[in-house]
């Protein structure tokens, strides 16, 4: 697994956008209606779901409280069609749910 950093640029004093690294990858992510935006530069799709994957299993694992029943569950994980004109990168859409027992 890669390195996952949360990155805030040194001209920032309180950061504005949820920004990380996993390895030499920049990640910008944004939460949506039901789960997180992850805009990456990486050209290739593979590798761009392959990182945000990364992301994923780290935030489920820091997150999932098994004591209490608490577990996010991926509904899915998939590239975001972008206008090609404007396209920088690849961008992957986590949608999840949360499982709770009580």
């Amino acid at each position: 697994m890669s390195n996952i950093k949360f990155y805030i640029p040194k001209s920032e004093t309180i950061p504005t956008d949820l920004r990380l690294y996993v390895g030499e990858n920049y990640i910008k992510y944004e939460r949506t209606d039901k789960g997180f935006l992850f805009k990456t530069l990486i050209d290739n799709e593979d590798e761009a779901i392959n990182v945000v994957q990364q992301i994923v299993n780290k935030m489920k694992s820091e997150h999932d409280e098994s004591e209490h029943g608490v577990s996010w569950r991926t509904v899915s994980l998939a590239i975001v069609p972008q206008d090609e004109r404007y396209k920088i990168g690849a961008w992957v859409e986590w949608k999840y749910r949360v499982r709770d027992s009580y």
